[in-house]
């Protein structure tokens, strides 16, 4: 199944609306599933759990061929549509549904499994990779949403947004907050600048 649903979602997330995404593209996607597989094995999840997860984080983002806004809804009809098509049953199907569901901006997660995914799909921002993946959102935002904003309105967006933001699983709250914290002090670091 697993196989199916990657070359179906990557068809999808190739799509030339989602090339010109510069975040939320093929890469993403794949970052997430990646993402996914690594902390269901630091957590110890299941055979079981672990695919209904890697379907869910391909599917996250594939409402974007549809709509920009909103597009969490799309990607629960499409993965619907594809997983009965599959002859999956209803409660795997709406598992997987309400995984995506939670990674809707803010997060809100209801259980161990959707959990995962919403730290899975925020996961850069406990990397150093963040600071490129926040210049590739700015530029999204700027085309797409028409958000244009000063380099220190920007900053101090980020700086609200890791403060406010809490990983959900054990391993998110135990070791990707460390990243994390590292990252506020890099953006309050920078902030420095602007009030100078």
């Amino acid at each position: 199944m697993i196989e199916r649903v990657e070359k179906y979602c990557s068809m999808l997330l190739s799509d030339a609306e989602i090339k010109k995404l510069p975040f939320h593209n093929l890469e993403h996607t794949k970052e997430v599933v990646q993402h996914v597989k690594y902390l269901c094995e630091a957590m110890d999840i299941n055979s079981v759990d672990t695919e209904l997860l890697i379907i869910a984080a391909w599917f996250h983002d594939t409402g974007f061929s549809k709509t920009y806004k909103g597009h969490e809804a799309e990607s629960k009809l499409i993965a619907t549509t594809f997983l009965k098509e599959q002859n999956a049953n209803k409660s795997f199907i709406d598992e997987v549904c309400n995984c995506i569901d939670a990674t809707r901006m803010p997060q809100s997660p209801t259980d161990r499994l959707s959990e995962i995914l919403c730290d899975a799909d925020i996961y850069h921002i406990s990397t150093p990779h963040f600071f490129y993946r926040k210049l590739l959102l700015r530029r999204e935002w700027e085309v797409f949403c028409d958000i244009k904003t000063t380099n220190k309105e920007w900053h101090l967006l980020n700086q609200k947004f890791l403060q406010e933001h809490h990983f959900r699983s054990e391993y998110g709250e135990q070791t990707l907050e460390i990243g994390k914290q590292e990252n506020i002090h890099k953006v309050e670091n920078i902030l420095t600048y602007f009030n100078e």
